[in-house]
């Protein structure tokens, strides 16, 4: 039997309180996070081996940890927010000078590529999300310590050559 407070309150079943809580996280989860199931591209398959993850500017901790912080307050996947960061994949159709000439990345001064099968073999996820080549590079968890994992192994920082210069 519970023992009440001073005053005669009951006091507060701890695991009780939790579960609630985690209910009520999850609930915020389903009504407020969009699933990125209805993003990811289906029937690609990845070769690890012979393609590459391309990631733009920002290469900073502080600029990925804002990236997959916006990621995980829009998306979800497998019912929890979806810590990402993007990136663009090599692949048929989508060479590394198609990529960095693309819309998305010619406004980049710089970028970084790792071979795939490095990130993978980090412990981060690769999803094929929105149109070619862009994937989400996803993240065990959101800290400072994963974006300088992921730093790492993207390696060094390299002027693209494509950048064009956008008017202000």
């Amino acid at each position: 039997m519970r023992r009440p407070y001073p005053g005669g309150r009951v006091r507060p079943n701890r695991l009780a309180l939790s579960q609630l809580e985690q209910a009520d996280q999850d609930r915020k989860v389903e009504l407020l996070l969009e699933p990125i199931d209805n993003h990811l591209r289906a029937g690609e398959l990845l070769d690890p081996a012979g393609q590459f993850v391309i990631r733009g500017w920002p290469l900073t901790v502080a600029g990925l940890c804002a990236n997959a912080e916006a990621t995980s307050n829009r998306y979800s996947y497998l019912g929890s927010p979806l810590v990402a960061a993007s990136a663009e994949l090599s692949m048929v159709g989508w060479d590394e000078r198609r990529i960095l000439s693309s819309r998305r990345l010619r406004t980049r001064r710089s970028y970084a590529a790792a071979p795939a099968v490095l990130i993978l073999k980090a412990g981060f996820g690769l999803l094929a999300t929105f149109d070619a080549p862009h994937y989400s590079i996803v993240w065990a968890s959101y800290n400072e310590g994963e974006a300088q994992r992921l730093l790492e192994l993207l390696g060094d920082v390299l002027d693209n050559p494509y950048y064009v210069r956008t008017s202000r």
